[in-house]
């Protein structure tokens, strides 16, 4: 006889998360490979600079770009990890209640901040794609595509809050803490 004490996860519902685990994985090493090329640049830049006296002219520019595409391609793993910092400095003295009440709480204005970022994100993303932008520096890189993996991280990010509140208001919630 199963178990009706704890609600069984719909087999749509666990094939979902399946998929955003994958997407996890997939934008965790896009974030990995645009690191990796801001160290390589950076060490380029330095080993130049220090033995023949040239410097790259477009470090700072693909630097800034490279960065920011890597957090918000890190962004869905902290949010699907409850990796924020927390300060929890009152919960010993807040009821189960109030505790849950607050979680709901922060992740609605989570999921509308998210939202209208995602939405500001995309506007920019395909502005930028359109006209295939590209970087005044030097080397005349392309830009739109950091600008895509921004709109595609904060989306994927937006995507994750929304099954957060629907596997925790269906009970589902696999997470120990309400923090």
């Amino acid at each position: 006889m199963p178990d009706v004490t704890k609600p069984s996860s719909p087999a749509a519902f666990q094939t979902a998360l399946r998929g955003v685990s994958l997407a996890l994985k997939v934008v965790a090493f896009g974030s990995a490979v645009a690191i990796f090329v801001v160290m390589v640049v950076g060490v380029v830049d330095i080993v130049l600079g220090e033995t023949l006296g040239f410097y790259l002219p477009f470090k700072v520019d693909m630097s800034g770009t490279l960065t920011a595409a890597a957090v918000f391609l890190t962004w869905p793993l902290v949010q699907w990890r409850n990796a924020h910092i927390s300060v929890d400095l009152f919960n010993p003295f807040m009821s189960p209640g109030v505790v849950r009440f607050r979680w709901w709480v922060a992740q609605g204005a989570g999921l509308v901040f998210v939202a209208l970022l995602t939405y500001g994100s995309w506007i920019l993303a395909l502005e930028s794609m359109a006209i295939w932008e590209q970087s005044a520096a030097t080397l005349g890189y392309a830009i739109w595509p950091a600008k895509l993996a921004c709109a595609i991280g904060a989306s994927l990010t937006c995507l994750i809050v929304l099954v957060q509140m629907i596997a925790r208001a269906t009970g589902n919630d696999q997470s120990e803490d309400l923090v």
